[in-house]
Formats: C-alpha cells, structure tokens, sequence
C-alpha cells in the first residue's frame, strides 16, 4: 500500500476520497464531488434544525415551556423527562419513548454524517475544505431561517 498522504493542503483535482476505489482525478470528478459534499452538508446542518425542533416540539407538548425557544436550559429539559406523577395529565408515556427513540436515530445519523464529513476534510483538499466550511455556513444560515419560520406556528 503506496499511498502517499498529504499532511497540508494543497489544491488539486487528483486525490482519493475516503477509499482507495473513490479515485478523483478529472476537474469535472472534482466538480461533482465538491457538490455532493455541499448537499450533504446542508443535510447535516438541516438535521441538527430538525432535531432541535423536535425537542421544542416535545417540551411545548409536555407544558415545560410556554413556547419553543432557540436555546433551551439544561433544567428545563431535564424536567420534560421526569416520570411524571400519577395525577399529572402528561399524556402517554409511549409517546415520550418514540419521540426520544426518533431523537436517538437522527442523533445516530448526525453523529456519522459528521464523521464522514472530517475525513473528507482530512484528506486536505483545499477545495473540500473550503467548500464544507461555505456548505456549513449556508446551511447554518437556512437552517435558522426555517426554524424561526416555524417556531411561531408552534406557539
């Protein structure tokens, strides 16, 4: 096993992404990979909006808040997911578990997005770089958008 790894970032169409069978070594490889990694970023940034939204959806739900913020306390969140007592209306127990079960699956797929997303950048493509910070920043932004669109229809 020849390869040889670059430890600084260079700018190059010419690089193997991830495994040693993802062979880039044309420009319009390049163009393509560079915006197939930009949607997946967006993606990943969407399903970090998503999984905040569930979780303002959920507390809202539980009565811990009076209306989903952007940003919520550690207590308030600890407090949603107390057993509740016999004579509060908190609604079904079941339904706490799936949405805490859909929570841990987005989570899984955040966690490996993210994963994947490092390596391509530690293959120090410049270009790869430069393009999941812009895909981050986009996403970040949109993302926000969406959520403060939709947080006053949950209220």
């Amino acid at each position: 096993m020849d390869s040889k790894m670059d430890m600084t970032f260079y700018f190059s169409s010419k690089f193997n992404l991830l495994f040693q069978s993802w062979n880039i070594s044309s420009a319009g490889q390049l163009a393509g990979v560079l915006v197939g990694i930009f949607v997946v970023v967006l993606f990943y940034e969407g399903l970090k909006m998503s999984r905040e939204v569930l979780l303002a959806v959920t507390l809202k739900r539980k009565g811990v808040m009076s209306a989903p913020t952007s940003t919520t306390p550690l207590l308030t969140i600890q407090q949603a997911y107390k057993r509740p007592s016999p004579s509060s209306n908190s609604g079904p127990r079941f339904a706490i578990v799936l949405i805490h079960l859909l929570q841990f699956g987005l989570r899984i797929v955040e966690v490996g997005l993210a994963y994947l997303l490092m390596l391509a950048v530690m293959t120090f493509n410049g270009w790869l770089f430069l393009t999941v910070v812009l895909g981050t920043a986009v996403g970040y932004f949109v993302s926000n958008l969406v959520k403060w669109s939709c947080l006053p229809l949950l209220g």
